[in-house]
């Protein structure tokens, strides 16, 4: 038996490794425009580009490994059922819960795999990638603050320098329009500045020095003149690469005790924080997604060979890959409704679908053993 399970351990794990380079090639692809825009039109470092999307691969890589683990089997198991060697393992005596076997100890492998990269990887690289964009943004506001011309470069607002020192980042003559609040729009003067970067916070700012604000609130119809001796002004530094998020610290790029630590203080507080309960539970319980496509899969490409067998194959498996998904994002929903249940709702569809695994693997075998009793009595009554 130990040669059978090698031998279906090989066909799973190359069908693997090639489902694995098209999936996060596919998740690539929705960043591609915005990488090759970084190069092309924002002027980004290669090197910069680089080290951007090999952050980005251990949160691909906590979808790509269950998703092509489903995929391998269906193609790896599927050409044995093609050929006809199933009919010849089966024949031989060996059910589909002996090949059930080797599988699940390949799915308890793709778990710990998905786990490892879910709970600690993807939330190093998203932090990763938090830092490497901050510095892309960094450069990309220093130079695009150029000395006695307009600068235009940042949404709703308006910057004018009489003068700037690259080294120290000292800013002389310094005049901003800031529409940014539509019904308040700013001006804002001051004698000098300074550029000013907070890598823990991802923040940067103008920090301003004796100048003077200008403010009309269109709702009130007011018109407001303050003086200061020292004022910053924030960048929307995400706005400048596309970005529709701030890029400080989010539950994705928190450590595991932080999320901990985070919802025991907002629950001191009386809050319950769903955001970072969801994260939390989600990095130990979606990785199980492994065995229920085992399971799954297993179940779907044990069928007689016939025209379209495999082709029928893949549209089941994306249509469980569709009903796993649409089931994830209503437990959203449950655990938005009930949030003390949350540990509950998030094993839910695991436990649906490995269920739904186990009674198909079930029936199968009931009908592979029904089909051998039948040729037994047939070829005893024959002879």
């Amino acid at each position: 038996m130990s040669l059978i399970s090698n031998y279906l351990r090989r066909e799973i794990i190359l069908p693997f490794f090639y489902a694995l380079l098209v999936v996060v090639f596919i998740l690539l692809l929705g960043q591609l425009f915005k990488i090759v825009s970084m190069v092309v039109s924002e002027g980004v470092r290669v090197w910069d580009v680089i080290s951007l999307i090999l952050a980005m691969i251990p949160q691909m890589l906590t979808m790509a490994l269950p998703l092509a683990f489903f995929f391998a089997i269906l193609a790896g198991i599927g050409r044995m059922v093609g050929d006809s060697e199933v009919i010849a393992l089966q024949a031989a005596g060996i059910s589909p819960y002996q090949m059930l076997t080797p599988v699940l100890q390949m799915a308890a492998a793709c778990t710990l795999l998905t786990m490892l990269m879910s709970a600690w990887l993807a939330p190093w690289g998203i932090r990763q990638v938090r830092k490497v964009t901050f510095a892309i943004l960094q450069d990309k506001v220093t130079l695009a603050l150029k000395p006695q011309a307009l600068n235009l470069s940042f949404p709703n607002m308006t910057i004018y320098l009489g003068g700037i020192d690259r080294k120290s980042g000292r800013l002389t003559s310094i005049f901003i329009e800031d529409r940014r609040a539509a019904d308040k729009p700013q001006t804002i003067t001051a004698s000098t500045g300074k550029l000013v970067s907070d890598k823990r916070t991802s923040t940067l700012s103008l920090q301003l020095t004796d100048g003077t604000i200008h403010e009309y609130d269109q709702t009130k119809e007011s018109y407001r003149i303050t003086d200061f001796s020292q004022y910053r002004v924030n960048f929307a530094i995400a706005t400048l690469l596309g970005e529709k998020s701030h890029v400080g610290m989010k539950n994705k790029s928190r450590t595991n005790s932080e999320l901990i630590n985070k919802i025991a203080q907002r629950k001191k507080q009386g809050e319950i924080p769903i955001g970072a309960i969801t994260q939390l539970y989600e990095r130990f319980t979606q990785p199980f997604s492994c065995f229920a496509f085992a399971l799954l899969g297993l179940a779907l490409v044990l069928r007689p060979a016939r025209s379209g067998a495999r082709s029928r194959g893949f549209i089941f498996g994306l249509g469980i890959l569709l009903s796993y998904h649409l089931t994830s994002l209503f437990v959203g929903y449950l655990v938005d409704w009930k949030p003390s249940l949350a540990i509950i709702f998030m094993i839910l569809p695991n436990f649906i679908f490995i269920t739904a695994g186990v009674l198909l693997m079930t029936a199968k075998q009931k009908d592979i053993e029904l089909s051998l009793r039948v040729w037994k009595q047939f070829k005893s009554g024959s002879s």
